[in-house]
């Protein structure tokens, strides 16, 4: 199927979903106040989307019928599996990589926190920058991660956001990569 569903509040997304596709999804109200879908644009089987649409919200959709869904909040798992540990180092190293090759992204002398949320296809769908102060300029900079493929799809049901540190350099020249690490902390 073809989607073009923006980027908006969580309930206003589902509806869009559930009126291009004709499924019917299940939910609690009270789950979607506050959160915020990411847009799920081109064509994705239904369900690949719904996950799309889903990414980041710390929800998930069960079948549970041939044409329904529910929609639950995401198990709690405070230890990443084996699987999602190598993917991780596969992500740490392809940002770490594309951060260092830009001026405007290349660690500097503070400590940042970067989430990012990855597609089914293995591309970065979305990056924010956490705990920016007005004046930093750096986070259009981080948001032009979107797009850039990580190199592998990730596997079934990578909790996400995936929230990475990017460490402040501890030596080696201005603007160089040397002694700066990023690393996935979930």
């Amino acid at each position: 199927m073809q989607f073009a569903i923006a980027a908006q509040p969580l309930a206003a997304a589902l509806d869009t979903y559930s009126i291009t596709t004709g499924l019917e999804l299940y939910y609690d109200g009270d789950l979607a106040v506050g959160r915020r879908s990411i847009a799920v644009e081109g064509p994705r089987a239904p369900e690949v989307a719904l996950q799309e649409l889903l990414a980041g919200s710390g929800l998930v959709a069960r079948a549970t019928g041939p044409n329904s869904f529910t929609i639950k909040p995401a198990p709690a798992s405070h230890f990443a599996n084996a699987t999602y540990q190598s993917y991780f180092a596969t992500i740490q190293a392809r940002v770490s990589h594309v951060l260092c090759s830009r001026a405007e992204t290349r660690p500097g002398d503070a400590d940042l926190l970067l989430q990012l949320w990855v597609a089914s296809t293995g591309t970065i769908q979305r990056a924010q920058l956490l705990d920016t102060t007005s004046g930093d300029t750096r986070e259009k900079a981080f948001a032009a991660l979107r797009g850039v493929s990580i190199g592998a799809v990730p596997p079934a049901e990578l909790p996400q956001p995936i929230t990475m540190a990017i460490l402040a350099r501890t030596s080696g020249g201005p603007g160089g990569c040397t002694g700066a690490a990023a690393k996935v902390v979930r």
